[in-house]
């Protein structure tokens, strides 16, 4: 959970921000407006350097810029810019849609061929917003709705979700030439449930990227397609490319995050906010691991995978003995034929007891438990590779192999079926 350390110093840099009010204890005034998001024929033919110029990036701790940062890049190679209000833990960021009628808690435009392609926005979510009044959301759901009908100049159509899903979700598409839109929440008006509003979501996408992303649920991703993304480098480094940086923020959603970010590479369409629903996450504290481990064994069938605990915490070790059930080599094994299959795998552990490369930031979390992806591995080097789901820079990490045999808690596949 990255924290802007640097913010404090860079306060009085930025534009309508004097010194004599950072030394009062005046915070600056962050904000966005995202309709330009709904510009889409501008949007689908901007490119990152476009972007930066319409809006502000955040820079690293030891840059200076002359604008407040309004979005941050989540990955190095500028694939997806993420707005969020959560984006420092000591300011927040005012981000609006619709002429600033409607709040917004988080939006991510997705680059595609070096345009942009896709964007979802987040109006609503139960982690980020906290609880809401259902006259209040269906309120905003019905302003959403009615502007996006103004601006796309179509009617919706009801989206028939499949009867098995995993979370049900109820959706209206708009189908423009210029775009498509769908606007999902979770279906909290079944009656007989106890349910309440979880999130509510718009997304966009060019009529040539209108796929999977789109709420079709299918898992298009063949083995040959996998195998294809494994990479290896002079060094040694054996890793699988191509898997979509998501950023948990502030929030104990690295369960919600990895899940997304692995369901993504795998083109099943599922986010954080809706995972963390799923697999009981609360923002605050987290997921427990062993319910959160059979929630998922519940739940893989909706998603047409197949789920498998290789490292079973409630197993990991033999009380009787004192010894684990699982080998240092059964464990390498495991990285190595999931890593050579182009599977990913959901790590859980206990941070930072042992040295890991780079370092941990003291900005972020340091301790306790966490989840991340196991992306490869360095035989040469015996290291493990991985990603965590805090945003750019943390996309290709490492750690010795016994290291990171030591402080495993539970390790875990979801693949599609039949691999």
């Amino acid at each position: 959970m990255r924290i802007a350390g640097w913010l404090t110093l860079a306060l009085c840099l930025f534009v309508g921000v004097s010194h004599s009010g950072a030394q009062e204890g005046q915070m600056p005034q962050l904000s966005a407006n995202l309709d330009a998001l709904l510009s889409f024929g501008s949007l689908w033919n901007c490119g990152a350097e476009d972007f930066e110029k319409a809006y502000a990036p955040r820079v690293d701790a030891h840059g200076t810029q002359e604008r407040p940062p309004q979005f941050e890049w989540l990955s190095a190679s500028k694939e997806r810019a993420r707005f969020s209000r959560h984006m420092f833990t000591n300011v927040e960021t005012q981000l609006t849609m619709f002429g600033g009628s409607i709040k917004v808690e988080e939006a991510v435009v997705e680059f595609v061929g070096g345009k942009a392609a896709r964007a979802t926005v987040s109006f609503y979510n139960r982690g980020d917003s906290g609880d809401i009044q259902v006259a209040d959301f269906d309120r905003i759901f019905r302003t959403v709705g009615q502007n996006l009908g103004q601006v796309t100049k179509v009617a919706p159509k009801r989206q028939i979700m499949s009867s098995n899903a995993a979370l049900p979700v109820a959706g209206w598409m708009w189908s423009a030439p210029a775009a498509v839109a769908l606007l999902e929440h979770n279906d909290y008006t079944t009656p007989g449930k106890a349910a309440k509003p979880e999130f509510l979501r718009l997304k966009l996408a060019s009529p040539s990227q209108a796929d999977w992303s789109m709420g079709r649920l299918a898992t298009g991703v063949q083995r040959m397609e996998l195998q294809k993304r494994v990479t290896r480098n002079s060094d040694g480094d054996v890793y699988i490319s191509g898997i979509p940086m998501v950023d948990q923020g502030n929030k104990g959603y690295c369960v919600a995050a990895s899940c997304q970010r692995l369901f993504e590479y795998l083109r099943i369409p599922c986010d954080q906010h809706e995972m963390a629903k799923l697999v009981s996450i609360d923002a605050g504290s987290g997921a427990n691991i062993s319910t959160m481990q059979k929630n998922l064994a519940k739940i893989d069938g909706a998603f047409k995978v197949m789920f498998k605990a290789l490292v079973n915490p409630e197993v990991y070790y033999n009380t009787a003995s004192g010894k684990r059930r699982v080998s240092e080599k059964a464990f390498l094994s495991m990285v190595k034929e999931h890593t050579e299959k182009g599977i990913p795998l959901l790590w859980g552990l206990s941070l930072g007891e042992r040295p890991e490369q780079p370092p941990l930031s003291s900005d972020g979390q340091v301790s306790g438990g966490h989840m991340r992806l196991i992306i490869g591995y360095n035989a040469a080097k015996n290291q493990l590779l991985f990603t965590d789901s805090w945003g750019a820079g943390h996309e290709l990490k490492r750690m010795e192999m016994l290291d990171a045999y030591d402080v495993t808690l539970g390790l875990y596949s979801m693949a599609p079926r039949g691999m």
